[in-house]
């Protein structure tokens, strides 16, 4: 399937979208239903009316307001009647660019004026009296901000002589010659109007976007005008904060929003259509195998989740990851790899919107992808711990989401690659995830085994006389405890016969695997500190003697210079003879003793209970 480059900028209309015109296809969002409601709004309303189209970048609003305007190079193109609204389209991100505040807004008021006039000049009305009108607003602009700060503007090809009025007289004659150029259009006739569509205003820095609003509201906020803008809510009260301070932008910015918007329309993203979006996108892309996991329930189900919890609703991000899994997939095909099969291209999509999302967050994994990191990113205290989401966080309003995000993405891609549906991946399961890295030169990776795992296996091969109680405790004990399973203990390799075990950034202890002793398990911690903080979590020294692990002495001689690290040395022999269920107990609450923690109420609690039933 030949492969397509997704432009990101937004759609383009060139006809009047008439029902079944070929052109109505390309709305894979379902937009048009709004737009064609927002068309017959603002071709009834009463003026001035100003409504503002809120939302994210790239999100949508300029494709939704081309619908409306279509272009300048077709007349009669997008919904709005050009028999009764003539368009006007101002952008004004490039004029921040290169204006300060002083002169932005002279300069764009300016420019509207110029382009009301092109608007107006094919039409059957007083064009002599519209371009006098023209000529005049111009030359007290430029006028106003010579006499306001000492500013020059580029001279305009409108410009008649100067007068010597003072600025508040100078804006008011502009506003007069602005009208009188409305009014040549719009006459008696109610249903005509002039739609000025301003967009790129979330662009423009917070407090420039609110100077441009309350000028457009000052000076062309008259009948006959209806002013589509294309705004964020969040950009305007910054806006209000920066140039009000906080405390009046809490007090009156919602008001001062309303004052200026009318009809505030957010985007529709939560009703976008978005597995036929991304299905399409991958049909156009050439994404390996688009054919047949459009197909697929199960493979359209991840591909939707996975993009939801990423990089969400917005249709410029979902063009983004589509245009890079492209590159990469032609990257490999550069480099001779092998294809990828569809579970591959499945890995790969999740992987990009991963890095597209949360690029910190990937650069943590690709710096140590195990399944160990795999298991701790979904882990929320690690993740407040970790430096990198400090960064990811300061641009997310909401932490808690992205959390939620992060375990959803992760619980999405383990269910492509949990073979055994046991709910855990291993490091062989994980293989696929740095294959495909590899293949696609998303990054230079190895498979490397998680170190608990190379620990066990270790311990195994150590285990030459089979001795039937170390077999017990790994799989029966050890294996089903927190010191095994949960996130919160990482496993670090430290040479190669042992690993030492961190919580925090702190050593908590080391597990050692040496042919003549196979297992060694080393507490960072005095005997007389373990036994007390056992003593600690339940309820009586009794307890303690009967259900505790007998601990060896302080490591000395010989064992105080043993691999590994830690001062006491844990017998795990006696556990063989205890119920495994209250073996896993009794280690999960020495592992509450070695981080320094509570042990929690709900396994005091089982531990209370079991010791009545015992008596």
């Amino acid at each position: 399937m030949s492969r397509q480059s997704l432009r990101e900028a937004p759609l383009v209309f060139r006809s009047s979208l008439a029902d079944g015109h070929v052109e109505r296809e390309d709305d894979t969002l379902n937009l048009l239903p709004y737009a064609e409601a927002l068309a017959a709004f603002i071709q009834q309303c009463e003026t001035p009316m100003t409504v503002g189209i809120q939302g994210d970048w790239g999100i949508g609003k300029t494709s939704l307001m081309n619908m409306l305007r279509g272009t300048e190079e077709d007349a009669g193109s997008g919904l709005l009647d050009p028999r009764s609204c003539r368009i006007v389209s101002l952008e004004t991100w490039p004029f921040s660019q290169f204006h300060d505040h002083n002169d932005l807004v002279i300069s764009c008021l300016q420019a509207l004026t110029v382009r009301m006039l092109r608007a107006l000049d094919d039409t059957d009305i007083d064009q002599e009296r519209v371009q006098t009108a023209a000529r005049r607003a111009c030359k007290q602009l430029r006028k106003a901000l010579k006499k306001a700060d000492g500013g020059q503007l580029k001279r305009p090809v409108l410009e008649e002589d100067d007068d010597n009025d003072d600025v508040s007289g100078l804006m008011g004659g502009f506003h007069a010659n602005l009208a009188s150029m409305v009014q040549a259009w719009v006459r008696d006739d109610r249903a005509r109007r002039l739609v000025i569509f301003v967009d790129d205003l979330d662009r423009v820095p917070p407090v420039e976007a609110l100077l441009l609003l309350e000028a457009f509201k000052h000076f062309v906020d008259m009948t006959g005008c209806v002013f589509v803008l294309a705004i964020d809510y969040d950009v305007v009260q910054q806006g209000m904060a920066e140039k009000f301070g906080r405390e009046m932008q809490r007090s009156i910015g919602k008001a001062f929003y309303d004052k200026i918007i009318q009809l505030p329309f957010v985007m529709p993203a939560a009703s976008y259509q978005l597995e036929r979006y991304i299905l399409g996108l991958l049909l156009r892309a050439g994404f390996p195998f688009s054919e047949e996991l459009v197909e697929d329930p199960e493979s359209r189900d991840y591909l939707l989740n996975i993009t939801l919890c990423t990089v969400g609703r917005n249709p410029r991000n979902i063009k983004r990851v589509m245009n890079y899994a492209t590159l990469l997939d032609r990257v490999r095909e550069h480099q001779g790899a092998a294809p990828l099969d569809r579970r591959e291209a499945l890995i790969l999509y999740g992987l990009i919107c991963m890095q597209i999302a949360w690029p910190e967050l990937y650069g943590h994994f690709v710096h140590d992808p195990t399944v160990d990191t795999v298991t701790s990113l979904q882990n929320w205290a690690y993740l407040d711990r970790l430096p990198e989401m400090s960064r990811l966080f300061e641009r997310e309003d909401d932490r808690e989401k992205v959390k939620i995000d992060i375990a959803t993405f992760f619980d999405t891609l383990f269910s492509l690659l949990d073979e055994n549906d046991d709910g855990q991946i291993d490091s062989r399961e994980l293989e696929p995830v740095l294959d495909v890295m590899s293949l696609a030169s998303m990054t230079a990776v190895e498979t490397r085994d998680r170190p608990r795992d190379w620990f066990i296996q270790r311990v195994r091969d150590n285990n030459h006389h089979r001795d039937p109680l170390v077999d017990s405790f790994l799989d029966k004990v050890f294996m089903r405890s927190i010191w095994y399973l949960g996130s919160e203990c990482r496993y670090r390799k430290s040479g190669t016969r042992y690993v030492t075990l961190v919580h925090n950034g702190r050593q908590i202890g080391s597990l050692v695997s040496l042919r003549s002793q196979p297992f060694v398990f080393r507490l960072a911690l005095p005997p007389e500190r373990v036994h007390s903080g056992l003593k600690a979590l339940w309820s009586s020294k009794e307890e303690v003697n009967s259900d505790a692990i007998t601990f060896t002495r302080s490591v000395f001689g010989k064992e105080a210079s043993m691999t590994g690290f830690g001062d006491t040395v844990v017998d795990y022999s006696k556990m063989t003879n205890m119920p495994s269920e209250d073996a896993v107990a009794l280690l999960n609450a020495l592992f509450r003793v070695a981080i320094g923690d509570e042990i929690p109420d709900w396994e005091r609690g089982k531990s209370k209970k079991k010791k009545k039933n015992r008596s």
